[in-house]
């Protein structure tokens, strides 16, 4: 254990983190020397209680979080990261784009258009490029 903690809440963040691919070094690491209660946190409390919540699965998950960081903005580094466990988990490539798509209207243009961009940068570098096209329901407008 990078910090000794080996609370319940710890052990059940860092299970759900793992799921995703991260790992209790590469958290404390980006937090090292300035923070390291911050990655504390991050574990106990969005992995070991949030993440640990029953009445959603890991794909419903992972989905809302990617939602919700598209909708935020400014969060490159997280939505690497989310987008990255997803896929890790079954998340099909093109259920993320749709997930970051239906964000358009209630977050705007540029935040998914960063968003999509952050994914594009993840779908290269796990080879999964390029997507099928969809088509729209009524065709292209």
């Amino acid at each position: 254990m990078v910090n000794g903690n080996t609370s319940q809440r710890y052990t059940r963040g860092l299970e759900k983190l793992g799921l995703l691919g991260g790992s209790e070094e590469a958290i404390f690491a980006a937090n090292a020397g300035v923070a390291p209660d911050l990655s504390r946190y991050v574990v106990e409390f969005a992995f070991g209680d949030l993440w640990s919540r029953p009445g959603l699965d890991p794909r419903v998950r992972q989905m809302l979080t990617i939602a919700a960081l598209t909708s935020i903005g400014d969060t490159q580094r997280q939505l690497t990261f989310h987008i990255r466990g997803a896929l890790q988990i079954g998340v099909e490539p093109s259920e993320i784009v749709e997930v970051i798509l239906h964000c358009l209207a209630f977050a705007g243009f540029p935040r998914v258009v960063n968003a999509v961009a952050t994914a594009r940068a993840v779908f290269d570098e796990q080879g999964v490029l390029p997507l099928p096209e969809t088509a729209e329901p009524d065709g292209p407008r």
